[in-house]
């Protein structure tokens, strides 16, 4: 088991959570608990999944209750220790803040009741987690910038209805949203499926907790602007339309997770369908979605080609929830066809189409709304693809995304393949409404191809299990 050593850090955390508890229960709570005047726990298992009433609140544009002042704000400190440093050539430099207590993230919401029918979940985050990118001498990023310091984050504005069909009840609305799937109901969706949370130092390692990912699965959060029309019948079939286009705001306060955006500006629509039981004290859902997107070759990198991705997926979730013992379990697979057109054949890509297949799967036990844990596992498996996925030494090549001049990838593959496996579980802890503490560890059984696979800022291999990540932080709301 992968540990480091928290008592090292207890002065430095406990402080951060004392401040803002003294400040917190002095304050006005909460958005969403102020204007429905009802505890977390009505809404939410655990931190990031909603029960049957959450999902309701959300379904109704979060208009449910009395008009308040709809702003909040969150803060997290945390720790993240990768397990192994030893194959980097500079690991202060390439693995960054690796075991180093940090404010990591700050954000601010305006959320819940705006107008008699109209709601929303604005998020700006500010992240605390970046590095300046460095290059070394052969052009291999090393402190990679992820992203903008702040941005609007995965964020919504709805428009909401309820109406009758006859003898059956229709909740219907209109999404404003800037990344496909937050308007999503269940747990299970690419925003907000589980882990509800992962350390930002992970992106900017360029490992990623799953490893590769499909393109739906968050990689489109805060580069679009969509519209979505969706509907609910009779609180068992529900249907969503979206299509979305480049999100290019010229304004600061609406700025975009990064500054530079490969989504074309054409149309990239967005479905979902999905059936939905409720009875007491236990919901079961099943359901599927997908989208096509267009993404432009990026100019600043020599060799890269665009690409047309098809994802679709299927995703089940079932929950039972009550005071003392609740249980929930979500599973997703999302399956990926990207075609990359002709010129990339031999220069950035072996073939011109390749595809992936990724799987979630996460169950949780809660005791009295308050203590919980749940373990997890991922698979991601696709095509082969040498130019793209193979560490190459050759410092005249300057195409692929493990090339030693302009490198895509911290990490590289011996064998051309994305394969990773893995699981890992979180215990968490909510002492008092507003304060969530969290202790996460994954374990890689295969990363990018098999066992071992190669440090790109060394040439040296690594073992997968030297990627083991260990992840504890402390998130307190105002």
């Amino acid at each position: 088991m992968c540990l480091f050593r928290l008592n090292k850090y207890y002065r430095f955390l406990i402080l951060f959570c004392c401040a803002f508890l003294v400040h917190s229960t002095s304050h006005a709570l909460p958005t969403f608990s102020r204007q429905t005047e009802q505890p977390c726990s009505v809404c939410h298992l655990n931190f990031g999944e909603l029960t049957h009433e959450g999902r309701q609140f959300k379904l109704t544009g979060y208009t449910k209750g009395k008009n308040v002042i709809p702003i909040s704000a969150t803060a997290t400190a945390s720790i993240t220790k990768i397990q192994n440093t030893s194959s980097s050539v500079a690991p202060d430099l390439f693995l960054a803040k690796n075991n180093v207590p940090m404010i990591e993230e700050a954000n601010l919401y305006l959320a819940g009741k705006y107008w008699e029918n109209i709601g929303g979940y604005l998020k700006w985050t500010s992240s605390f987690a970046n590095t300046n990118p460095i290059y070394g001498s052969t052009g291999v990023q090393t402190g990679t910038k992820v992203g903008q310091d702040t941005f609007l984050d995965a964020s919504e504005v709805r428009f909401a209805k309820e109406s009758m069909i006859g003898r059956e009840k229709v909740n219907w609305g209109i999404s404003l949203n800037n990344s496909p799937s937050v308007q999503d109901l269940w747990s299970t969706s690419p925003v907000y499926g589980f882990p509800y949370r992962t350390s930002s130092l992970q992106n900017a390692w360029g490992i990623g907790q799953f490893g590769p990912t499909t393109l739906v699965d968050g990689g489109l959060n805060s580069q679009v602007i969509g519209l979505s029309a969706y509907a609910m019948f009779d609180d068992s079939i529900y249907l969503e339309i979206s299509d979305y286009v480049k999100s290019t705001p010229g304004w600061a306060t609406i700025a975009t997770a990064s500054n530079f955006n490969t989504v074309s500006s054409g149309n990239n629509p967005y479905w979902r369908l999905a059936w939905n039981k409720h009875s007491s004290e236990n919901s079961f859902m099943l359901g599927t979605f997908g989208m096509n997107t267009n993404l432009v070759r990026d100019p600043f990198v020599p060799g890269s080609a665009k690409g047309n991705y098809f994802d679709y997926g299927f995703d089940t979730q079932f929950q039972h929830i009550t005071n003392t013992h609740s249980y929930s379990a979500q599973a997703t697979v999302v399956y990926e066809f990207v075609n990359w057109g002709g010129r990339s054949v031999g220069r950035s890509h072996d073939n011109q189409n390749s595809n992936l297949v990724t799987i979630k799967t996460k169950a949780t036990y809660d005791y009295l709304r308050k203590y919980g844990t749940s373990i997890f596992a991922f698979s991601s498996k696709g095509t082969i693809d040498n130019l793209y996925w193979n560490y190459n030494p050759d410092p005249t090549v300057i195409t692929g995304a493990c090339n030693q001049n302009m490198s895509l990838l911290t990490y590289c593959s011996l064998s051309g393949s994305p394969n990773t496996t893995g699981s890992g579980f979180e215990l968490y802890f909510d002492p008092i409404p507003y304060v969530h503490i969290v202790y996460q560890q994954t374990y890689y059984q295969t990363f990018l191809g098999g066992g071992q696979f190669v440090d790109n800022s060394a040439g040296l291999q690594r073992n997968a299990s030297d990627n083991n990540l260990s992840y504890f932080y402390i998130t307190v709301s105002y």
